[in-house]
């Protein structure tokens, strides 16, 4: 399996579309999986963002238990 949630998601999509016939179907996943390329790199910069900001340590700790930073 993928590393991320997206990579995971990216490869199930994947795997669905190579067996569609459907034109329309098609499109379909391939635009789900073009958004979520996008939604992967918008991920990316608000993590860096938040990587890049001065908090408090209360903070920190409470983004970090969410999974926001690592």
């Amino acid at each position: 399996m993928a590393d991320t949630t997206f990579e995971t998601v990216d490869t199930m999509l994947e795997s669905v579309q190579s067996d569609v016939d459907d034109p329309e179907l098609c499109f379909k996943l391939r635009t789900a999986r073009q958004l979520l390329v996008f939604l992967e790199e918008r991920y990316a910069v608000g993590r860096e963002a938040l990587e890049d900001a001065d908090f408090d340590d209360e903070t920190l700790d409470s983004l970090r238990q969410l999974g926001y930073l690592e």
